[in-house]
């Protein structure tokens, strides 16, 4: 299955929501998995509790196959690498599905539209050319993200780093992302005037306590060894690689800065481990390079198929 996703074979994209539907039958089945979960609401103060819940399955499955075509789709055509290759959609389901978030339309989903849609901007940016239209886009997709994840109001500072990276030092270009966050937030307090009094709260948690500590400690053997082969692949490619590529590897790595501050942040802060879920999007950028372009393939292999493995034996606990 790897092989085939790791091709330029874009047929494999119809497996995406087979994948999905497989882990929504597997919650049919063990629900316990779900119970691990307590969600904060959004700033629209609006609650998808009063909804049937089939209905938020198919909303779920809607919304993930999307987030998974669209940073595919990002990947793809931003010179990551020098073939079109389906792995980062992959690589996304099976993070995202560490985190019940995914089992249904959630804040969580809908704010990963968001936030893969302003990564995409980001990654528009070109140093010669005019980049006032992706910041103001990239500032109005946060902003979106932002209604249904406060956390991500966090991450302003880090798409101006991102700009300054990228480009000379242009005011308008600092002010536009801000302008299209406050749109929305202006938007947001029509409707709930009190909603900045959760920027300084963690509420989501997730509870995996559930877990032995060897399922856990297993997980995350399995996530650093990916990340760290990633890395290792990626500084490989920086001594051939174009320099387009090296300042979009800058930006990812900037991102994933960001996802650890606030997952760690969170963690220390109420304890939960909900907010590494951020971290989901940004590493589907960067564990593909664990498989792709290096031999022998079969240890990365057995890495992935390991974490498809514990996405099923989560179920069990």
């Amino acid at each position: 299955m790897i092989k085939i996703f790791a091709s330029n074979q874009p047929f494999v994209t119809a497996l995406i929501p087979l994948l999905i539907i497989g882990h929504m039958a597997l919650d049919i089945f063990f629900p316990d998995f779900r119970a691990t979960a307590s969600l904060a609401n959004n700033l629209w103060d609006f609650s998808f509790e009063h909804i049937d819940r089939w209905f938020l399955r198919l909303g779920g499955l809607m919304v993930l196959s999307l987030n998974a075509f669209i940073l595919n789709r990002t990947f793809n055509s931003h010179e990551f690498y020098e073939k079109n290759t389906y792995l980062p959609s992959l690589i996304y389901l099976l993070l995202v599905f560490l985190f019940p978030s995914s089992l249904e339309l959630t804040n969580f989903l809908i704010s990963h539209t968001f936030f893969i849609l302003c990564i995409s901007k980001i990654y528009d940016i070109k140093q010669n050319d005019d980049a006032r239209a992706s910041t103001f886009l990239a500032g109005l997709f946060l902003g979106m993200a932002i209604t249904f994840q406060p956390a991500f109001i966090y991450f302003t500072p880090f798409l101006w780093l991102c700009t300054i990276s990228i480009r000379p030092f242009v005011i308008r270009e600092y002010v536009l992302p801000l302008l299209g966050i406050l749109i929305v937030l202006a938007w947001v307090f029509l409707v709930n005037p009190d909603f900045y009094e959760t920027f300084l709260k963690f509420d989501s948690s997730i509870n995996y306590s559930d877990f032995d500590l060897m399922f856990r400690w297993s997980l995350i053997v399995v996530l650093l060894l990916l990340i760290i082969i990633g890395y290792k692949n990626i500084f490989d490619r920086y001594a051939k690689s174009s320099i387009r590529f090296k300042r979009i590897s800058g930006l990812t790595n900037y991102v994933f800065l960001f996802s650890l501050i606030i997952g760690n942040a969170a963690l220390v802060i109420s304890g939960s481990l909900y907010y590494f879920g951020i971290s989901s999007v940004i590493l589907s950028y960067i564990l593909p390079y664990a498989y792709l372009d290096i031999r022998p393939k079969w240890a990365s292999a057995i890495l992935i198929y390991l974490l498809l493995v514990i996405n099923v034996v989560k179920f069990l606990y």
